[in-house]
C-alpha cells in the first residue's frame, strides 16, 4: 500500500491473516505465509498468525515451526499459544492412539505417527514442567484437551480446575472440558454457568455449547439478557446450539428485538446458521454440508476474539 502509515499496514496484514484464518484468502500459499508472519517482530501479528495456523494442520513444514516455538520461543505469550496452537495436531491425530472413545472415526489423518507422538509427549511433559511458567502450562492443558479422555490427561484437568492459582488456569481446564464427554466435565461446565468471574463464564458458555448441553438452555436464557455484550454474545451463540430446534426461532426473534449492539447482532445470524445446519440434518438435506458450515462459526468466534487480549478461544481458553 503507497505511502501507508507503518499501523494501515499491520491492519491490512491482521486482516490478511483474519481471511487465511477463514480459509477466504485464495490464490496464494498461505502456508508460506503463516510462517513469514510467524517471523514477524510484532508480537499481535505472531499471535493472529498462530491462532490461524491451526486450521493448516495438514502443513506440517508449518507446525514443525510452531512446534519449535513452543519449545524454546523467548517471550512467554508467543511460547504459552504455540502450545495451545499444537493442540491441532493432537485433534489430527487422535487415530494415533491406542484406545479411543467408542465410534471415533479413523482414516482422517493428516499429520504422520512421528510428529503426533513427537508432539503429544511434549505436551504431556511441558504440562507440569517445574521451570515454566503457568501461562504456558495451561496453554499446554488447551492443547492436550483432546485426550482429556485418557486417565492420565483427565487427572490434569481435573488438578488445573481445582487447583486453579487465578481465573485463566481454571479457564483453560474448563476449555479442555469442553472437548469430551464426560459427565463429571459436564456437571462442573454447567455449574460454571453461574460463575462471577466473567472470564470462567464465558468459557463455560463456550463448552457448553461444543458438548451441545441442552440442561443449559434455561440459564443460557438469562444470560442472553446480560448487560454484558460479551456474555450476551457467547450466550445467544451457544442457544443455536442447545436449544430444542422447535423453539430455537422464537428465541432467535426475541434477542432480536431491540439488540443494539453489531457485535451480538452478529451472534444471532451465527444463531440462525445453525439453525439452518439443525433443520437441514433433521429433514436429511443432503446437500448442507453441515462439516463446513461448523467450520466456518468457529473461524467466526475465533477472529472475533483474536484481538480482545487476554481473551477466550484463539483454539485456547481465554
Amino acid at each position: 500500500m503507497e505511502n501507508a502509515s507503518p499501523l494501515d499496514e499491520k491492519l491490512q496484514i491482521l486482516k490478511r491473516i483474519e481471511d487465511i484464518g477463514n480459509r477466504d484468502f485464495d490464490g496464494v500459499d498461505v502456508t508460506k505465509l503463516l510462517k513469514g508472519y510467524l517471523q514477524s517482530s510484532d508480537p499481535e501479528i505472531m499471535l493472529s498468525a498462530l491462532q490461524a495456523a491451526s486450521n493448516y494442520v495438514s502443513d506440517e513444514n508449518l507446525f514443525q515451526e510452531i512446534f519449535k516455538m513452543a519449545h524454546d520461543y523467548p517471550e512467554e505469550e508467543i511460547r504459552a499459544m504455540a502450545n495451545s496452537c499444537l493442540g491441532a495436531v493432537i485433534q489430527d491425530g487422535l487415530e494415533f492412539e491406542e484406545q479411543l472413545p467408542q465410534g471415533f472415526p479413523s482414516g482422517y489423518a493428516s499429520v504422520t505417527r512421528e510428529f503426533y507422538i513427537e508432539v503429544r509427549d511434549f505436551l504431556l511433559e511441558k504440562v507440569d514442567a517445574p521451570m515454566e511458567s503457568m501461562e504456558v502450562r495451561r496453554r499446554a492443558l488447551e492443547g492436550l484437551g483432546y485426550l482429556a479422555f485418557q486417565q492420565q490427561v483427565r487427572s490434569v484437568v481435573m488438578r488445573f480446575y481445582h487447583q486453579a492459582p487465578n481465573p485463566y488456569v481454571k479457564v483453560s481446564a474448563l476449555y479442555a472440558m469442553g472437548l469430551v464427554k464426560d459427565a463429571v466435565f459436564e456437571r462442573l461446565i454447567l455449574e460454571e454457568l453461574y460463575a462471577t468471574s466473567e472470564p470462567v463464564l464465558l468459557e463455560a458458555i463456550h463448552s457448553a455449547a461444543g458438548l451441545e448441553l441442552h440442561e443449559a438452555e434455561e440459564r443460557l436464557l438469562h444470560l442472553s439478557k446480560s448487560p454484558s455484550t460479551d456474555i450476551r454474545y457467547e450466550a445467544i451463540v451457544a442457544l443455536g446450539t442447545v436449544a430444542p430446534i422447535t423453539r430455537l426461532p422464537e428465541i432467535i426473534k426475541t434477542v432480536e428485538t431491540g439488540e443494539q449492539s453489531e457485535e451480538v447482532r452478529e451472534a444471532i445470524l451465527v444463531a440462525k446458521s445453525c439453525l439452518k445446519q439443525r433443520s437441514a440434518q433433521k429433514t436429511g438435506d443432503p446437500i448442507w454440508d453441515d462439516s463446513l458450515i461448523m467450520s466456518e462459526i468457529e473461524d467466526i468466534l475465533e477472529n472475533r476474539e483474536s484481538g480482545e487480549g487476554e481473551d477466550p478461544q484463539g483454539k485456547g481458553g481465554v
